[in-house]
């Protein structure tokens, strides 16, 4: 018999959102949206009939989360009662007695996983299937042992629930998936945001939205369905946006208009408009360009964008000055010709800023 079921994890309700470039409204906004997938979803687990859904860490973040958030994640679990919805904890929301998940009455198709220092063993015996999963209690788990020890029932379908890492080297629960591998028919794991396939019956599905620019690429759940020793399961696509780096490389002879075109051509037209998209410049650029206005124009064909500025300052040719004298930028800019620090080359540009009267907010 085949059990439908999803698997997420690092969705991170209530998250802050403290990335430097994001204004308080886009803040909001994102956080906006991570309920918004949230709800997604829990009313395609309840369209498509899911009889588990694992969620494998970092589901809010305690440290922000509220009371009220949990009564509406209380309220969306009640409207998918025949769906099982089993919990584990995460670094970013820890279980402890004084968890904001004990303040409240879940729904009965919910299960908290409160063991942390042990694996616990829940048992849905209508579909002959054990669930060995633990939470975390604080910021670092070294509980690696506890995992190992586990012992399944062979009779039964065997599913692992673990917020974890499968690099050894890791401080964040080091797992040798290898070790274990054999023992379950499906291993949900948590803690990382990207989507990645570890070994045919073993995932991370990632988070279902990214958080920030490195966390590039599709985003979204897993879906499958169980079956002793023949587990399936894909990837799903689900994210409202992506975040986006592109790289472009100038040289000393585009325009204004040309690097204009290059940054507003740098990705198709859809990606632009719904993206987080960051643009590293490269290259050399002529002092006559303003790169400040560049970049203040480009921004009204993105819904999102912010700048690293990579490149260096150059003339492009020699110029001759009427009366044998140079003008003020040259006489500036041949103060650091021969200066190609990093930090002196921001200093150059923002002198160039203030000599060109521009409004330069950092």
């Amino acid at each position: 018999m085949k059990i439908k079921f999803m698997h997420i994890s690092d969705l991170h309700l209530d998250r802050k959102f403290d990335i430097k470039n994001f204004s308080l409204k886009e803040r909001g906004r994102r956080r906006q949206e991570l309920w918004d997938t949230f709800d997604k979803i829990v009313k395609a687990a309840g369209s498509e009939k899911i009889r588990y859904l694992f969620i494998a860490g970092d589901f809010t973040e305690s440290e922000y989360v509220n009371y009220t958030s949990l009564k509406n994640i209380a309220q969306r679990f009640k409207t998918i009662p025949d769906t099982r919805v089993v919990i584990v904890s995460g670094s970013s929301d820890p279980y402890s007695i004084n968890s904001m998940y004990e303040y409240i009455e879940w729904p009965q198709n919910v299960y908290i996983v409160k063991s942390t220092e042990t694996a616990a063993k829940l048992n849905f015996p209508e579909d002959d299937l054990c669930v060995y999963a633990m939470s975390w209690n604080s910021k670092y788990n070294n509980k690696t042992q506890a995992v190992y020890d586990i012992s399944v029932d062979e009779s039964k379908v065997n599913v692992l629930l673990l917020y974890c890492d499968v690099d050894e080297e890791s401080e964040m629960l080091p797992i040798n998936i290898d070790i274990i591998k054999n023992k379950f028919d499906y291993c949900a794991l948590g803690g990382r945001h990207n989507h990645a396939k570890i070994r045919n019956n073993s995932a991370y599905c990632g988070s279902p939205e990214p958080m920030e620019f490195c966390e590039e690429g599709e985003h979204g759940i897993i879906r499958g369905n169980l079956e002793k020793k023949n587990t399936e399961f894909s990837f799903i696509p689900l994210a409202k946006r992506k975040f986006v780096t592109r790289h472009i490389e100038l040289s000393e002879d585009c325009s204004f208009n040309k690097i204009l075109d290059l940054i507003k051509f740098s990705g198709d037209t859809f990606s632009n408009t719904k993206d987080y998209v960051r643009i590293n410049l490269t290259g050399i650029v002529n002092t006559d360009i303003s790169m400040a206005e560049v970049e203040n124009e480009a921004k009204q064909f993105f819904y999102y964008i912010e700048f690293v500025e990579n490149y260096t300052y150059k003339n492009s040719e020699e110029k001759a000055y009427s009366h044998n004298e140079f003008n003020i930028i040259e006489s500036y800019r041949l103060q650091f010709e021969d200066h190609q620090d990093k930090l002196e080359q921001q200093a150059f540009k923002l002198g160039l800023d203030v000599l060109r009267k521009e409004k330069v907010v950092k």
